[in-house]
């Protein structure tokens, strides 16, 4: 009993925190209703008076869900104590990467970028060796977390014709919920199967 209670408040916060990834810059936007992400980031929401308090909150809550969705996921997928270590490692770099943009003010540019960077770089590298890993026993499905993977690689052309990471930011956000979002409903399901 307590169990399924726990279950049921963790997938409530992860619903919760997933839906930020995009309910998020939508409400910042809408309280900045002159910003443009062509020509600012979506880190500005971080600075901007108005909207700073909640976009860092966000960003700590959005951080806290993707790596308990993806660790509560992990041993359901991986049995190879390698493999598991590999994640888990990418897994926690990422985590304290986003979460150190969230915590660290854009106006303190050189740390803001590197921990935007590497949490650009280790999550996505993460997602491309799940699907990878993933393709070594059954193809199709990590099939899926390479061609994920890849367009968040891919979304870094979209830095080249625009002079913001506005618009860079939002699609790679994007496939981010998505991802997380399928990973999360094929979790649900195993953890509700007659088996668990």
């Amino acid at each position: 009993m307590q169990i399924n209670r726990v279950r049921f408040w963790r997938r409530v916060y992860l619903l919760f925190s997933m839906s930020l990834g995009v309910l998020s810059p939508l409400i910042c936007w809408y309280m900045i209703p002159d910003f443009n992400p062509i020509e600012k980031p979506l880190s500005y929401f971080g600075v901007a008076e108005i909207t700073a308090w909640y976009w860092n909150l966000s960003l700590i809550m959005i951080s806290l869900a993707i790596y308990l969705n993806a660790k509560k996921s992990l041993p359901i997928y991986f049995k190879k104590l390698k493999t598991l270590r590999i994640l888990r490692i990418l897994l926690t770099v990422s985590f304290i990467s986003l979460f150190l943009t969230a915590i660290v003010p854009m106006n303190r540019v050189l740390l803001h970028r590197i921990s935007a960077t590497g949490f650009f770089l280790t999550y996505n590298f993460f997602v491309f060796f799940f699907g990878i890993s993933r393709s070594l026993k059954y193809l199709r499905k990590g099939l899926f977390s390479i061609f994920i993977g890849s367009l968040m690689l891919l979304s870094s052309l979209l830095l080249i014709p625009f002079p913001s990471y506005g618009v860079f930011e939002i699609v790679y956000v994007l496939l981010i919920v998505f991802w997380n979002a399928s990973l999360f409903y094929r979790r649900v399901i195993k953890e509700d199967s007659p088996v668990n």
